[in-house]
């Protein structure tokens, strides 16, 4: 009798420790490598780039040494965090098109923002979307948020300086970014209407609208340090106001920009936090940070630059540690225990079953097929059993590929008729030395996983798959 009673205590613990509903703000960075965040690891010749807030949210909470984001590029990764489940299962699987937008869920997928306005949560979005436009099924309104601002499809956020923006289903007009360059927009800023600034005064206009009554959730996901431009959606370099600090930088251009973004995504981040404390949310409210993927080489950055995926191999679009793992941290005052560094393996499937533990909401009020589990045991600083596996799947160059990590062993190919390659990640992070040859049982058992961890699905197939 022993087990249960040591289970039904360890229920009740977690139990009382969530007593009242907390407010829940996930905010979500784009392309951010896991070398680019202070408390992470990282050397440069060119030094480390400004994160003063991370640091210091990262000091007053818990960092994630092991976590990862839900795929190596935006869209299914933004997949996998809403509704649970991972590539192999998740309603969106890539970068693709739909009817001139992008790819949307459906009506009937679960999200966490539908769990939590079911438990009695108001629920809002800032930012980038990209799971569904508006008149689709996947549009933010139909799919649990009661309130968005922000740009819906992925190639429009590629724009820092936008003509338009969307609030709820009615389009605001921005005339002020008509002709938008660099020059004007970083020598009279006020003249332009900057998307990173935006999101922010946004949020905190909303959380500003919020009351202690009721709880809350949101997700605030933005578009920096992503590669992007002036106007279009052609990414061209990495728009910001200013090059602050960095400006006498002897850098490239776009290397000093990249910075930049970084920097004022931090600053921005520091506000939303300093918010909450003046709002008196701060000790209710608790808080995930995250990077949608690796770090980008794209319009014109290198991601060598700045060493930006740090001691990991590969950027976005690798099944490589460097394209999917996330420097990841959450912080709770009171409940998450400042400075902690944790080790345990989640992924963003995670969110969701762990958001609505916070919630409240019972596991049979779940759907019984998704792959996440909830690390608030991780969270409260308890013991938690490993999750079973890691799953990622991903087409790029015309070649489709998955990875699977089960503990410390990772098994990756990247193409259909290539055999998995193996690495032990508790001796060999950066992925250097395969050891398929010296260990086929392994490498035979994490292909079975592999597998079974796979269902078909017509709109991403595996055969002639569709690039992201």
């Amino acid at each position: 009798m022993k087990i249960p009673i040591v289970a039904a205590l360890f229920s009740l613990t977690v139990t009382l420790a969530l007593a009242v509903q907390p407010n829940i703000l996930f905010i979500l960075a784009d392309d951010l490598g896991y070398g680019e965040v202070g408390k992470f690891p990282c050397t440069s010749t060119h030094g480390r780039i400004a994160t003063p807030n991370l640091d210091s949210f990262a000091d007053e909470g818990m960092r994630f040494t092991d976590a990862y984001a839900g795929e190596a590029v935006c869209a299914p990764s933004r997949c996998t965090l809403m509704t649970g489940k991972h590539t192999g299962h998740a309603r969106v699987r890539g970068n693709r098109g739909y009817e001139g937008h992008d790819f949307p869920l459906l009506s009937n997928d679960t999200t966490v923002a539908k769990v939590l306005k079911n438990a009695g949560y108001n629920t809002a979005l800032i930012g980038k979307w990209g799971l569904g436009y508006n008149g689709t099924s996947g549009a933010p309104l139909n799919q649990g948020f009661d309130y968005y601002y922000g740009q819906l499809d992925q190639n429009a956020c590629h724009n820092y300086y936008p003509l338009s923006i969307w609030e709820n289903t009615n389009i605001l007009n921005l005339p002020e970014n008509k002709n938008a360059s660099r020059e004007r927009c970083m020598s009279e800023p006020a003249s332009c209407r900057y998307t990173q600034d935006l999101f922010t005064s946004a949020a905190t206009k909303w959380l500003k609208s919020q009351t202690k009554e009721k709880p809350w959730y949101l997700f605030l996901t933005y578009t920096n340090p992503h590669a992007g431009g002036w106007e279009g959606t052609l990414e061209s370099g990495a728009p910001v106001p200013t090059d602050g600090a960095y400006v006498d930088k002897p850098w490239p251009v776009v290397e000093r920009d990249h910075a930049s973004a970084v920097t004022l995504e931090d600053r921005d981040i520091g506000s939303i936090l300093n918010t909450l404390k003046v709002l008196g949310f701060e000790n209710d409210t608790i808080v995930f940070f995250a990077s949608d993927n690796g770090a980008h080489n794209e319009g014109g950055h290198s991601h060598l630059f700045f060493n930006s995926s740090g001691p990991l191999r590969g950027f976005k679009r690798s099944l490589y540690e460097g394209g999917i793992r996330s420097p990841s941290m959450v912080r709770w005052p009171g409940k998450v225990k400042p400075g902690s560094v944790s080790h345990y393996s989640w992924a963003f499937w995670d969110f969701l079953p762990t958001a609505a533990e916070l919630a409240g909401v019972p596991k049979s009020n779940l759907p019984l097929n998704l792959d996440g589990i909830s690390i608030v045991p991780t969270l409260l600083g308890q013991e938690q059993s490993p999750k079973d596996y890691l799953y990622w799947e991903f087409c790029t160059n015309n070649k489709w590929g998955h990875a699977v990590r089960v503990q410390n062993w990772k098994a990756v190919s990247f193409a259909v008729d290539e055999p998995f390659e193996l690495y032990d990640l508790s001796t060999d992070i950066h992925e250097n030395v395969n050891l398929a040859e010296k260990y086929p049982d392994i490498v035979k058992r994490l292909e079975t996983i592999a597998k079974s961890a796979h269902s078909d699905d017509p709109y991403f197939p595996i055969i002639n798959c569709v690039s992201s």
